[in-house]
């Protein structure tokens, strides 16, 4: 996204650099050097950003919002005249060796049905893109052009055990759409999938819908349990409150859930972190946490925020893994509350309110963690797996591998590297 929001950045190091959607930029760039036109005619395409010859940064001209999602053809597995390098020598792409560079190992087939986002957080480029454009809307690919790309992917792929929709919030789509999708995907399709949602999106009659069509995994996003945080400083308006009631209507039915967090983040208080693991401790499980730690993304209003109360200078940039945080007692304590009994947390809680300097409660809290991590948390994973099997051992154990292969928690990372299941 760099190149959308610090495209002078991005240009010193590149001849061009593209804002925005960029299917047809490429399009007509590819054109004006296949017949042969120089660096003045490549300058004219729109959304391209670059340094003329005297030193000038310049940017053209936006290409209208793509609207009509189907005008563009549907993602293939092997593209026509693809190649890999492989060792000293160049292949033509094949099956092969999609199962062994690819993304788990090609089992787990991603695809997106929609562009954009109902919602402008501040931590994330969505804000951006609509300040960018002077709208952001959310727009749908047909339900028949998104059948024939998964049906496209099952013939030329290797074999799929999941299908990831990882639109930003495949739930916001309308119930029109939600119902013509599940018919059609029983139909064809008939793949478990997983999709995400925000908690303003969850209802019976859309869960429903999408479990009885193959969905066994949900994904949403808490971010934090500290209305004050998820309200003033994420922009995002949805309430603990809100999560929770999403929640409960989830834990009804036979799927796996896991709630997307972010963690280490400056601007929240010690209050803010104990009302998450409040927050957690309400939320009925079983479920499994996804925890980031949050990174200030160059274009987002949290950076700008971030820069202006003097947290991280101008020239800021950290990309290391975000999957790896901070281990303060609060968020072990936080990581803990996915896990524990609710009465345990919330008395963990109060402890750490009356006495937020105790290196005893800090020493309990990190006892009760390792506990979590190494006991409980397997357990909670196998329980989750048997919940998206529809309660089958048969089929928990045929998922396993597939879950190994999938999740991003650090410690399975480590174990899939061990067993040489990831390069």
């Amino acid at each position: 996204i760099e190149p959308t929001t610090e495209p002078e950045r991005c240009a010193k190091v590149a001849d061009f650099v593209c804002l925005g959607e960029g299917e047809y930029t490429l399009l007509d760039f590819l054109n004006i050097v296949k017949n042969g036109g120089g660096k003045y005619e490549l300058e004219k395409v729109n959304n391209l950003a670059y340094f003329s010859d005297d030193g000038e940064f310049h940017k053209n001209p936006l290409n209208p919002l793509l609207t009509d999602l189907d005008s563009l053809p549907p993602l293939r597995q092997i593209p026509e005249r693809s190649y890999v390098d492989v060792g000293n020598k160049i292949e033509s792409v094949e099956i092969k060796h999609l199962m062994r560079y690819k993304r788990y190992r090609g089992q787990v087939y991603k695809i997106m049905t929609s562009r954009g986002c109902p919602y402008g957080c501040a931590y994330c480029c969505n804000r951006f893109l609509r300040n960018l454009y002077g709208k952001w809307p959310i727009r749908q690919r047909s339900v028949e052009h998104v059948m024939k790309e998964l049906e496209l992917a099952m013939k030329e792929g290797p074999p799929i055990l999941y299908v990831d929709i990882i639109d930003d919030c495949f739930f916001a789509s309308d119930m029109e759409y939600i119902k013509e999708f599940c018919e059609q995907y029983k139909k064809r399709i008939g793949l478990p999938f997983i999709a995400k949602t925000t908690a303003r999106e969850v209802s019976d009659e859309r869960m429903s819908l999408l479990v009885d069509a193959g969905m066994t995994w949900a994904n949403m996003g808490l971010q934090s349990g500290s209305d004050r945080t998820c309200l003033e400083i994420y922009k995002r308006p949805t309430k603990s409150e809100t999560f929770i009631k999403a929640a409960k209507i989830i834990s009804k039915y036979p799927v796996g859930v896991y709630y997307d967090m972010i963690l280490d983040n400056p601007f929240e208080t010690r209050e803010d972190l104990l009302n998450t693991a409040t927050t957690l401790a309400n939320t009925p499980g079983p479920f499994m946490p996804l925890f980031f730690s949050l990174r200030f993304y160059p274009g987002t209003e949290l950076r700008k925020k971030a820069i202006e109360e003097k947290i991280i200078d101008d020239n800021y940039l950290k990309y290391e893994d975000y999957f790896l945080w901070n281990s303060s007692v609060e968020n072990k304590l936080i990581r803990s509350a996915c896990f524990i009994p609710s009465r345990l947390t919330l008395w963990l809680v109060e402890r750490l309110r009356k006495s937020p300097n105790s290196n005893l409660w800090k020493i309990v809290v990190s006892i009760v963690d390792i506990f979590a991590r190494f006991v409980l948390m397997p357990i909670t994973a196998m329980r989750l797996i048997y919940r998206s099997q529809k309660r089958s051992v048969l089929g928990t154990l045929k998922a396993l591998p597939a879950f190994l292969n999938a999740t991003h928690l650090p410690s399975i990372r480590k174990l899939r590297k061990m067993l040489k299941l990831e390069y």
